[in-house]
């Protein structure tokens, strides 16, 4: 099969080539790829060459490879929508988890740790001088994946037991406003990048070092006191975020 375009280095030849056949529907959404052997054979390319190719377009979140199956084309990324224009709309904090089961998919937060851990930056957003704080330690799955790991601090005298509480049915905010009353809104977001460290890594089964997006946040409780510190971790392959200005 010979390549469109004869200038630049063959691997990202091929990765180019790879997407456009992507693009035109050639391979669907979690389809499997042929071999890097018989994709060599196809470019007239060495094996190593052909899996540079692939190492790119895993980068790009465009395949991901499943060790000892094959290389797949990897779904959409999940939208995660945030209005700005409608008060009524973010008034009331609540989980990823249910803004993902409120369209229909899939979604499942599991409590990984819940310990006593002091942070600066949590503190410094929470207002407190010596009070002891806990690291509430989440992982999100969406349609079955392992997409989010959070950690949600809260002061420790403010929900006492709350280990005990937890359900593992209900998403971290949905066990504050139902067990101890504290009913929560958004004070802000904030959103960046940064790379899976070894845990994070291992949490969401990805690679050590990926590309993840970071969501951070503060929310209140009703009485404008703040309550709930957020430190998100989301894959970089598997989310994204929309700003909605207007419906």
């Amino acid at each position: 099969m010979p390549l469109r375009s004869s200038s630049g280095p063959v691997y990202r030849r091929i990765a180019d080539d790879l997407r456009e056949r992507i693009g035109r529907g050639e391979w669907a959404s979690g389809a499997k790829l042929p071999s890097e052997t018989a994709l060599g054979e196809q470019y007239g390319a060495h094996r190593l060459t052909v899996r540079r190719a692939i190492e790119d377009l895993t980068r790009l979140g465009l395949l991901h490879v499943r060790h000892g199956a094959g290389t797949f084309v990897a779904p959409p990324a999940l939208r995660y929508e945030i209005s700005v224009d409608d008060p009524a709309r973010h008034a009331t904090a609540e989980g990823v988890e249910r803004t993902y089961t409120s369209l229909g998919i899939e979604a499942a937060e599991e409590l990984l740790r819940i310990t006593a851990e002091d942070d600066t930056e949590a503190r410094r957003h929470l207002e407190l001088r010596r009070a002891g704080m806990l690291r509430i330690e989440t992982l999100l799955y969406v349609g079955g994946e392992p997409c989010v790991v959070s950690s949600t601090y809260v002061e420790n005298r403010r929900f006492p037991g709350l280990a005990d509480r937890w359900d593992g049915q209900r998403s971290v905010y949905d066990v504050l406003r139902e067990n101890y009353g504290a009913g929560l809104v958004y004070a802000w977001r904030s959103f960046g990048a940064t790379a899976a460290d070894a845990d994070d890594a291992a949490a969401m089964a990805i690679p050590p070092g990926s590309p993840i997006l970071l969501r951070e946040g503060l929310s209140l409780d009703l009485d404008g006191r703040p309550t709930a510190y957020v430190r998100r971790r989301c894959r970089g392959d598997r989310m994204k975020f929309v700003l909605r200005y207007r419906d």
